[in-house]
């Protein structure tokens, strides 16, 4: 029996023997993981074994979704994704917005699960009857924008897609997966190359739109009115009105102002120019705010360059995350050409973050004499950076190293003392100096260096906390935050609505849409045997508590966030802090999961569990 609000089926495709299979979603799994990131790391802790070579057939690219995809849940357009890292050899999970979340869904499937590779290059087509493996010969080439129009030619029919672009088919270790035009990805930590190893060119599926069943009508109707008026009392604080304007680029500004804008490849936390790449910057290219499925925000924001070196250029962005990491790494003080930047990036495939760290870090070996390139290129140099994008997206010259990450490349060059990654995974816009919350943020986060997983920087800025130390309030804020975002990667929701959707709302939510009965603390075991289940994923892949660090520049290398203050990580605290962590989840000194803890979270019992 199909359990209520969910899609009541799982797709199963082996691309190498070409056999696909549909199967029923077992009502264990919803009542036991909820969904998206729960599905999908189950998946991955039964599936995987430790010594698989991310890119070879071995590997599993999972998509999943949640109860809330395809209802009139606000805040529901994500899809998740899950894989062994090529990028880091370890966990990964990258969620994406758009509308593909909800065709699944209408489609019937709550996972697709994707194994093998093909000999040649082809597309998956989906649609409530089934699956069909189809050449892709035709598209294997072409950027990201080419592929989805010429899908949407073909097929004609209700359809989303989600392709990969010459980077993925050239095993750009961070490489992403786009969707909605190329303006919406599934980021971080090299979905795309997965993809592309499997010679896996882009899914088309095919839904009409339909109404989910859920347990309670009712329920959800006064919840959703509930956060309506919530909505319209500023669910952001002062902040909302601007970030409904201009979208994530407001971060610019107050990064700068508070002192924690990563400049100059990780030497500074502010930018002298940063006016020139902001929010009023970005205002003078504005045409429209554009939203992902059911999303009363409307965080896109759709530019245009009318005039000028790169006039023509038309893109959903640039995103905080990129302005931070062409302007602020990179020194580019053109708002224009960061706008051009990530048109290419999204038309080849590449994760902006890990793109702009690579190419911030190209130009200190560039500098150091270690780099040598056939075009010069440096701090503020767009045009070098697009030359240099071009070279690692098609592996060509000093690109074939790059396409390798900071890590690698470091190593490779003898620079591993400069090189700022952890776990292998380049870090996102926040400078854990000046946010010591993000530095335990980016010791332990799974996946490596993320801001998504926890939001510590929120924490860091709310005035509720001391800034500049890692106490023990702030391990049980990261600890309940982490936690209640594994509820979120499981429905899924979007970060936005986290001043929203507090634990008892997804209480009151997960029981209009399902009918389970949980409340806070069942919620929060739910989400430790998600996060336990993670650790024992890395575990496998051979990962340990020497991982769960950060560069050794944060603790080493002071920076000034605010006049005549000078910080740096307290390495001492820090370790406490993780120390800490272990202990709260029930792990030991080594950060392994106790039997205990096992037992407790019933981790091997999770498909006979029906209570």
């Amino acid at each position: 029996m199909v359990q209520v609000s969910y899609g009541g089926f799982i797709l199963e495709v082996d691309l190498s023997n070409r056999k696909i299979e549909k199967k029923e979603t077992p009502r264990s799994l919803c009542k036991n993981l909820l969904g998206g990131k729960g599905f999908g790391t189950y998946t991955l802790y039964k599936r995987l074994q430790s010594n698989i070579d991310p890119l070879s057939p071995d590997n599993v690219l999972i998509i999943s979704v949640g109860p809330a995809a395809g209802t009139r849940v606000f805040f529901s357009s994500k899809v998740n994704f899950n894989f062994k890292s090529p990028l880091t050899g370890g966990y990964a999970e990258s969620q994406m917005g758009g509308y593909f979340a909800s065709y699944m869904k209408w489609a019937g499937y709550d996972m697709i699960i994707i194994s093998g590779a093909s000999n040649m290059p082809v597309y998956l087509y989906v649609d409530e009857n089934g699956a069909e493996i189809r050449s892709a010969e035709h598209l294997w080439g072409k950027t990201t924008f080419e592929v989805e129009n010429i899908l949407k030619k073909e097929i004609k029919d209700n359809v989303a897609t989600i392709e990969i672009g010459p980077a993925g088919e050239n095993l750009v270790k961070y490489a992403c997966i786009c969707h909605a035009n190329g303006w919406r990805q599934a980021g971080r930590a090299g979905s795309g190359a997965v993809m592309g190893s499997k010679k896996l060119k882009a899914i088309a599926l095919v839904a009409d739109k339909r109404d989910i069943e859920v347990a309670n009508e009712d329920t959800l109707k006064e919840l959703l009115y509930e956060i309506s008026e919530h909505i319209k009392k500023d669910p952001l604080g002062t902040l909302a009105e601007n970030y409904r304007k201009y979208g994530t680029p407001i971060v610019v500004e107050i990064a700068n102002n508070l002192g924690f804008f990563p400049t100059k490849y990780w030497s500074a936390v502010r930018f002298e120019k940063f006016e020139e790449i902001g929010p009023k910057a970005m205002s003078q290219y504005l045409i429209s705010s554009r939203a992902c499925w059911n999303c009363p925000f409307a965080c896109g924001k759709l530019i245009e360059v009318k005039e000028g070196r790169y006039a023509g250029t038309r893109i959903e962005g640039p995103e905080y995350e990129t302005i931070f990491a062409f302007g602020g790494l990179c020194m580019i003080d053109d708002f224009s050409a960061i706008a051009k930047i990530n048109e290419i990036c999204d038309g080849l495939g590449l994760d902006t973050i890990s793109a702009g760290n690579v190419a911030a870090f190209a130009i200190e070996a560039y500098n150091l004499g270690k780099l040598k390139t056939e075009k010069p290129f440096g701090y503020g140099n767009a045009e070098g950076i697009i030359w240099l994008l071009e070279q690692i997206a098609y592996r060509k010259g000093v690109g074939d190293l790059l396409a390798e990450g900071v890590r690698k490349a470091a190593m490779r060059l003898g620079m591993e003392s400069i090189a700022v990654e952890s776990k292998g995974l380049e870090p996102p816009g926040y400078d854990p100096r000046s946010l010591p919350g993000m530095a335990l943020a980016y010791a332990l986060s799974s996946r490596g260096a993320c801001h998504l997983r926890a939001v510590m920087y929120a924490v860091d800025i709310s005035g509720k906390v001391d800034r500049y130390s890692i106490d023990i309030n702030k391990v049980l804020i990261y600890v309940d935050n982490e936690d209640r975002f594994n509820i979120f990667d499981s429905l899924i929701l979007c970060r936005f609505a986290r001043n929203i959707f507090n634990w008892q709302r997804l209480s009151k939510l997960i029981q209009a849409l399902t009918g389970f009965n949980y409340d806070t603390e069942d919620l929060k075991t739910i989400a430790h045997r998600i996060q336990t289940l993670i650790r024992l994923v890395n575990i496998r892949f051979g990962f340990s508590a020497k991982d769960d660090t950060i560069s050794r520049r944060f603790m080493n290398e002071p920076i000034e966030p605010e006049r005549n203050k000078t910080v740096k990580v307290n390495e001492h605290e820090l370790h406490q802090a993780i120390r800490k962590y272990y202990e709260i989840r029930g792990w030991d000194e080594y950060g392994i999961p106790t039997t205990e803890t096992l037992k407790k979270l019933k981790i091997e019992e999770i498909e006979e569990l029906e209570n």
